[in-house]
């Protein structure tokens, strides 16, 4: 087994080294930073659609001419980060992100609720204005979604994450 021992007598460079390994101890300041850097980061994903490939148009967001992922921007606006000790989570709790993020399908009968219904229109013909109740009932569902990552972390991220890790460690 090979062993090495070493000693610094530079006072100056033995409380350097004393520095730096204190602030590594405590990363959480930078932490925070890198964590509002991604923040940024989706946000700035959500704007374009999708970076650095587009995310297919929905359909919703193409009879709306609306933007993807960004109906009422719940989604969006649920985008969180927390720094924990030694760790960084950036995330969200909405039910439906993971199946945005990774795509997937669905079939399966889902209930819809009792809700009332504008018509002005009945089998193709224009008919007085009312509004109709439409009773709860059982509708299958059966379809698929693309994936849409939005929890990306992108190449120009991570220089920054190095260069305030690096100015951090350094002080």
């Amino acid at each position: 087994m090979i062993s090495l021992r070493y000693s610094i007598k530079d006072l100056e460079a033995r409380t350097a080294l004393k520095e730096v390994a204190e602030r590594m101890s405590r990363p959480e300041q930078a932490l925070k930073e890198c964590g509002l850097v991604l923040l940024r980061s989706v946000a700035k994903n959500f704007k374009a659609g999708g970076r650095p490939v587009r995310w297919k148009k929905s359909k919703r967001a193409k009879r709306e001419h609306g933007q993807t992922l960004v109906d009422t921007a719940r989604l969006k606006k649920s985008i969180t980060m927390q720094v924990s000790g030694k760790k960084l989570i950036v995330g969200t709790n909405v039910k439906y992100a993971a199946m945005h993020h990774f795509g997937g399908k669905i079939n399966k009968n889902v209930t819809v609720k009792k809700f009332w219904r504008y018509m002005d229109k009945a089998f193709g013909k224009r008919i007085p204005a009312r509004k109709v109740l439409v009773r709860s009932h059982q509708r299958h569902m059966k379809f698929e979604v693309p994936e849409r990552p939005f929890l990306m972390v992108q190449d120009e991220d991570w220089r920054v994450f190095r260069r305030i890790i690096g100015d951090y460690v350094t002080g």
